[in-house]
């Protein structure tokens, strides 16, 4: 099952207070789509979720074979029984100005039918892509309005909300009821950010290696090339002890190089004599140039 279907599955079995039933399913008919007003799933748990929450013999269950197995359609039997037992979209708007708890049960209600949530390599992602633009706006402000934050946008001439931000998706899911959920998101969002961090040192120490190979290959250069021409006996003290030190050990950074020698010193230390080194072996290269 998908992460979306199973924050349906737990929204499913959550508690609704008695009183708050109506929120849910006027919350559920704001989110069904089209001018046949329908919901599609593939999950038959969800979609007698949906027809068992209303009254008795209001909502119809359709199967349809798909490419993909069997989808569940859900619709009203009867337009004029929703009218006639009060469910319109200017009653579920008035149902999404009540309290945070009634708000909360109403746009469960809606992302049961026209909601979707999905976790990609790419990240997170949450949608609502209601009938109309009119419910759009609407939702987008009762969203906001209740201390969340959504965003709207267009795909052709259809209008939807959505979300990538984990926190923000984190805090619908636990207004709507969705704790489980919610949590997921934010423990797949420490794992990556653990993971991110993980990479982020690899590479930075990695970076570091290259540029101690790098750095290594050139002073081994120099000092070969200072050994060959003036030998080493002719080099100071310092100089010696550092230039043996490097052709010893080649893979050692500047700062343990330094600890190893004879009084120990610093890296910066270390790195004045190299420079120095250098500096000598430049000099014989253009000696050596004809």
């Amino acid at each position: 099952m998908s992460f979306s279907g199973d924050v349906k599955n737990e929204l499913c079995g959550c508690d609704v207070p008695e009183e708050l039933r109506r929120e849910l399913c006027l919350g559920m008919l704001y989110g069904l789509r089209g001018d046949e007003q329908y919901f599609s799933t593939f999950d038959r748990y969800i979609a007698m979720f949906v027809k068992k929450a209303f009254p008795r013999n209001i909502m119809n269950v359709e199967k349809i074979k798909t490419g993909k197995g069997e989808s569940f359609v859900v619709s009203p039997r009867d337009a004029k029984m929703l009218l006639a037992q009060g469910f319109t979209d200017s009653e579920a708007e008035r149902a999404s100005e009540g309290n945070d708890a009634a708000v909360g049960i109403f746009l469960r209600g809606v992302f049961l039918t026209c909601g979707n949530v999905y976790v990609q390599k790419a990240g997170y992602h949450l949608e609502i892509s209601p009938s109309s633009s009119e419910k759009c706006r609407k939702l987008h402000d009762i969203i906001n309005e209740h201390g969340m934050s959504i965003n709207l946008s267009h795909r052709g001439e259809k209008m939807f909300l959505y979300s990538k931000d984990s926190e923000n998706i984190s805090d619908i899911l636990t207004f709507i009821g969705a704790m489980q959920g919610a949590m997921e998101i934010m423990n797949i969002k420490i794992l990556k950010d653990v993971r991110s961090n993980i990479n982020r040192s690899v590479n930075c120490e990695t970076a570091n290696i290259d540029r101690t190979v790098k750095a290594s290959t050139k002073q081994i250069d120099d000092i070969k090339l200072i050994f060959d021409s003036i030998g080493a006996e002719n080099l100071s003290d310092d100089l010696r002890e550092i230039a043996e030190l490097r052709l010893n050990n080649p893979d050692m950074s500047l700062r343990d190089l330094g600890n190893i020698a004879e009084p120990r010193i610093t890296r910066s230390g270390v790195n004045h004599r190299f420079e120095r080194l250098a500096k000598l072996a430049d000099e014989i290269r253009k000696k050596d140039i004809p």
